[in-house]
């Protein structure tokens, strides 16, 4: 009889257990220094127990600004996850912003900070050789803005500085998550190890775009990208400086199949970081956007897929070239690490979260940006609150 009850209380403990922790996630993706937690539990409550239980991305350009001040931000997003009963999901992003190193990418102006003209070697070139080092990027989400020069994504003095700072972030989110209490562990749903990668989309260059440096950027081309133009995307030359000190090519012509080389090469790179911080495959997630071939970067055996979806493709992944290259992934999870369907009509938001959680392995969603469901002029989408929370009390 004594026997029998125990076995009913350590199942009934078991089950509890297990309700708590969440099979799935919707993410709510904002910039590292804006933490959102009040806003969240206001609009959705605490999340134990809920499924899917929604979260805060924190996303961090990790070479945009100092470490430091990624790393005090990280601590204060912990405190207040726990506070709040918020799950997070931890975004570093090593590729799309590097202001804040310019000893790393100044190689032509001795007025600014880091002039070293040995720093060809860590930017892209448009030839084979430093002599032709670029100057300056271009990026366009929703308008077209400059950017500093795309890194050598190989260069030994970028990837130092990368994995130096890779390895205080992760470090610290294992460290808190190692001595969260077992019934907490859902708070940390994920890290995310690459920003959107696709070489050549996020950081592209314009033939003779050094010549266009010192001028107005309203006069700059604003022809953008062709997708189907491999391997340079419809605008400049670029990649002979990654591909040449990956040792992938280091003469001839360049081609697509290079260019998708290179970036699987780069993301199982960043995947080998995370080895030795005590964080599970199925909490590592690696990203790539871009199409066709792009797509399998994210593929990888150390770390968990996810991918960009926007519009139709975030209504009906199931139908995307993305959900097609996930067939070649013995990963345990998958992501949705970019998706907005860019409305606030209840019935198609009802319709997309369905869509998009009864695929199988599906961990998480991350809505871009914060601003769909909480309005910048102050109002909420309610059709999209109203269909998560529904899709929670479908799930208890």
């Amino acid at each position: 009889m004594k026997r029998g009850l125990l076995s009913l209380i350590i199942t009934f403990v078991v089950c509890s257990c297990a309700k708590r922790e969440p099979l799935q996630y919707f993410f709510l993706n904002n910039y590292y220094s804006l933490y959102n937690y009040e806003q969240i539990e206001n609009a959705f409550g605490h999340q134990e127990g809920k499924n899917p239980a929604v979260g805060n991305a924190i996303l961090m350009y990790i070479l945009e600004r100092p470490v430091e001040e990624f790393s005090a931000s990280l601590d204060k997003h912990f405190r207040m996850a726990e506070e709040y009963d918020i799950p997070v999901l931890v975004e570093l992003d090593p590729i799309t912003f590097w202001d804040g190193t310019p000893e790393l990418w100044n190689w032509w102006d001795p007025s600014m900070p880091g002039y070293d003209e040995g720093n060809r070697e860590n930017v892209e070139w448009t030839g084979w050789g430093a002599e032709n080092a670029v100057k300056i990027g271009w990026l366009n989400w929703g308008r077209q803005i400059r950017l500093k020069p795309m890194a050598n994504l190989f260069s030994p003095a970028y990837r130092a500085e990368v994995q130096k700072r890779m390895d205080i972030l992760l470090k610290q989110t294992a460290r808190w998550y190692r001595f969260l209490p077992r019934n907490k562990k859902y708070l940390l749903g994920g890290v995310k190890i690459t920003g959107e990668l696709a070489f050549g989309v996020n950081n592209w260059y314009y033939p003779e775009g050094n010549e266009l440096l010192p001028g107005n950027p309203a006069d700059d081309p604003q022809t953008g990208l062709d997708k189907n133009d491999m391997p340079f995307r419809g605008v400049g030359p670029m990649g002979y400086a990654s591909l040449s000190y990956s040792g992938i090519r280091t003469e001839g012509e360049i081609t697509a199949e290079d260019i998708y080389r290179l970036e699987k090469e780069y993301a199982a790179w960043v995947a080998g970081i995370c080895k030795g911080h005590g964080l599970s495959r199925e909490l590592l997630f690696s990203h790539s956007g871009g199409w066709r071939g792009d797509l399998d970067a994210a593929v990888q055996q150390a770390t968990c897929p996810s991918w960009s979806f926007y519009w139709g493709e975030a209504e009906n992944p199931a139908d995307s070239d993305q959900y097609k290259a996930l067939q070649a992934s013995d990963a345990p999870y998958w992501g949705l690490s970019e998706w907005n369907i860019g409305t606030d009509d209840y019935g198609r938001w009802k319709n997309a979260l369905e869509n998009c959680y009864s695929l199988p392995r599906c961990r998480f969603i991350s809505l871009f940006n914060h601003d769909s469901i909480f309005h910048s002029n102050g109002t909420l989408n309610e059709g999209g609150i109203k269909a998560i929370k529904e899709r929670q009390e479908k799930e208890k």
